[in-house]
């Protein structure tokens, strides 16, 4: 985070502190639109507490797993929770919403929504979709993003062979045709 970052998601937690709920929803809410993972789990424990806002799980849930896919440690466990208030077609919901965001990032060639979007496919959906993880895993092993190898060499064992081929061959392509694959656009730091 940058200086102003740093200073609006500390005026939001003052607004928490002196219970001004709605003024630090909308503190976080730009920080958490953003990409802010600590402000998207603050805007996921505020709507799941209906502080700010009416209580709102799947609002919560929403931020909650974005907040997970950004590495903010404190989503977990709120994941785990949240996702036992909601049926299995609002989960979806959520997850098509997301898979939405996440697309259009992709397209715009921003590196922080590549782990995010590989994690989504494997560890979140309903039907995990192993073979378009896979792609994005190996993408972020080629750019040599964290995680990206080892959610690679995991999935390399969850799929058959033909899969494993076939993915690796789409990985390929689908690398050449981004962005991703310039070296500008490579050593972009996320």
């Amino acid at each position: 985070m940058d200086e102003d970052t740093d200073a609006a998601f500390d005026l939001a937690v003052e607004a928490v502190h002196a219970h001004n709920y709605s003024e630090a929803i909308e503190g976080f809410r730009p920080l958490a639109e953003h990409g802010a993972a600590d402000a998207q789990f603050n805007m996921a424990l505020l709507l799941k507490a209906g502080l700010g806002q009416p209580r709102n799980y799947l609002e919560a849930y929403y931020w909650a797993v974005l907040s997970d896919l950004g590495s903010e440690r404190r989503a977990k466990a709120l994941v785990s929770e949240l996702s036992d208030f909601l049926p299995v077609e609002a989960r979806e919901g959520v997850y098509n919403r997301l898979l939405e965001r996440l697309e259009g990032q992709l397209e715009a060639s921003e590196r922080s929504a590549i782990m995010k979007y590989a994690r989504l496919n494997a560890e979140f959906l309903e039907e995990p979709n192993l073979e378009q993880a896979y792609i994005w895993y190996s993408i972020a092993q080629a750019l040599g993003i964290h995680g990206g190898a080892a959610g690679s060499a995991d999935l390399s064992d969850q799929l058959e062979p033909d899969a494993l081929i076939a993915a690796q061959t789409k990985a390929a392509d689908a690398f050449s045709a981004s962005l991703f694959s310039q070296p500008t656009a490579s050593s972009v730091s996320e």
